[in-house]
């Protein structure tokens, strides 16, 4: 069964970059520019890739809604941010990996991959 993935990015160019290059690894993608993290179990994704400067409310903090809401605390996060200190703030927020913009397709392919494999060998 293919891995969910949701994208929250509120910008257009990158959430459709990111979407199509995902979806060619054989990932099923969803792309929202935000929402209320109550609303993501909806979803059902394996995996939520989290901008760290969205409109409504800074990454970081969504990222500690969503590791405080039962039914998707187990969700991995990965933050994405042009921040300098990113990794710093994703340690803080308890995400599970981070990518630095600009980024590399490649890389993060390889984040999601390595986020994703890490998950389940957690559950076995």
């Amino acid at each position: 069964m293919r891995k969910k993935i949701l994208i929250i990015e509120n910008d257009t160019d990158i959430r459709e970059i990111v979407s199509y290059v995902l979806e060619g690894e054989d990932y099923e993608v969803t792309a929202v520019n935000y929402g209320p993290a109550s609303l993501f179990s909806e979803y059902k994704a394996d995996l939520i890739l989290l901008d760290e400067w969205i409109n409504l409310k800074e990454g970081h903090m969504l990222c500690n809604e969503i590791k405080q809401i039962h039914q998707i605390q187990h969700i991995p996060v990965i933050i994405l941010s042009t921040a300098p200190n990113i990794e710093a703030i994703a340690a803080r927020c308890k995400a599970d990996g981070f990518i630095r913009k600009p980024f590399d397709l490649e890389g993060v392919i390889n984040e999601v991959d390595k986020c994703l494999s890490a998950n389940n060998l957690s559950v076995v």
